[in-house]
């Protein structure tokens, strides 16, 4: 069987800069419907094994990766910090859309294959659904915090402050909306159900945080519980070299942020509200650890916890998770 053909693509939400050797490219299309059908008539993928790679570019990747899937091209989507070391590997000296998709290309024709799976459409209309709440939580955070600023004094007009409140009112308002669609479309998937039940069954876990944290999850491939702590980014990195380099270890913060701060405030909760949790805390502080790092060790606990629930079809038991070696 021949080698396939690699092509890469630098994703902007505009264009598609494409690197390769394949004849009737063109060097850029349209980040659109046309320009994407343009792309993969010229790549003739029944013709030819063909593999593109391409970055995980926010959204904008997503169609193009799903329709080339579709039109049968191997995909491979790079993680950016996977690629932007690369680049530095090879001295990479310039930042354009045409050397980014060559380094693509590069990085194709180097680094093994991984294919890309397209997500379920369920699964990906859920977890849109829960960014959209969590992004309004923030916003709420944030006007929230400008209301009690203003509050400090009497200076501030009264006009201002009720505009604030309307905001804060009407963001609060879309997130109930978005959580009662996203219950809405997990009730009516069996499996999805039984997810969301293992996972409100944790202290701290409200209908909110469990859907966050659960539309994170569920898009990903078969992972360990493991593999889910390095993706919240909440796993220990050291950094010791001979007897100069000794840091204090941290964690890596390298994986989903939106995974980590959908654990942090279902922790906090739990540390308040759950017994063995807050014992867990406390002897971690004992020993000398903060409490923000005792915190940390507890979201890790917990989604232990979820995976092993998940897996097993069991509720939440505080005394199996915490029980003392």
């Amino acid at each position: 069987m021949s080698s396939p053909e690699v092509i890469g693509i630098d994703v902007s939400a505009a264009t598609l800069a494409v690197a390769g050797k394949e004849i009737g490219l063109r060097p850029a299309y349209e980040n659109t419907t046309m320009g994407r059908n343009a792309l993969i008539k010229a790549l003739r993928p029944g013709r030819q094994r063909v593999r593109a790679v391409l970055e995980a570019t926010g959204i904008y990747f997503l169609d193009l990766a799903c329709e080339l899937a579709a039109a049968g091209v191997e995909v491979m989507v790079v993680n950016p910090k996977a690629a932007h070391h690369f680049a530095e590997a090879i001295l990479q000296r310039r930042k354009e859309d045409p050397v980014d998709a060559a380094m693509l290309r590069e990085y194709g024709r180097r680094m093994d294959f991984v294919p890309w799976t397209p997500p379920a459409a369920d699964l990906f209309a859920l977890r849109a659904i829960a960014r959209e709440a969590q992004a309004q939580s923030k916003a709420v955070t944030a006007a929230k915090n400008r209301r009690h600023a203003l509050a400090a004094t009497q200076l501030t007009p009264a006009e201002l402050t009720a505009l604030l409140d309307r905001q804060i009112a009407q963001a609060e308002a879309i997130i109930d909306q978005l959580i009662a669609a996203a219950l809405k479309q997990i009730k009516a998937n069996p499996e999805l159900r039984r997810l969301f039940e293992r996972t409100d069954s944790v202290p701290g876990f409200a209908a909110k945080a469990t859907v966050i944290a659960m539309a994170e999850l569920i898009v990903l491939p078969p992972m360990t519980a493991r593999q889910w702590v390095a993706q919240a980014g909440i796993d220990v990195c050291e950094e010791r070299s001979g007897t100069s380099v000794q840091r204090r270890p941290r964690i890596s913060k390298r994986g989903n942020k939106r995974l980590r701060d959908a654990l942090f405030y279902p922790a906090l909760t739990a540390a308040r509200c759950c017994p063995e949790a807050r014992a867990f805390v406390d002897r971690l502080v004992a020993r000398g650890k903060t409490r923000l790092q005792a915190i940390v060790a507890l979201m890790r606990k917990l989604l232990h916890a979820i995976h092993a629930m998940w897996r097993n079809d069991e509720d939440f038991d505080a005394k199996k998770l915490f029980a003392q070696a």
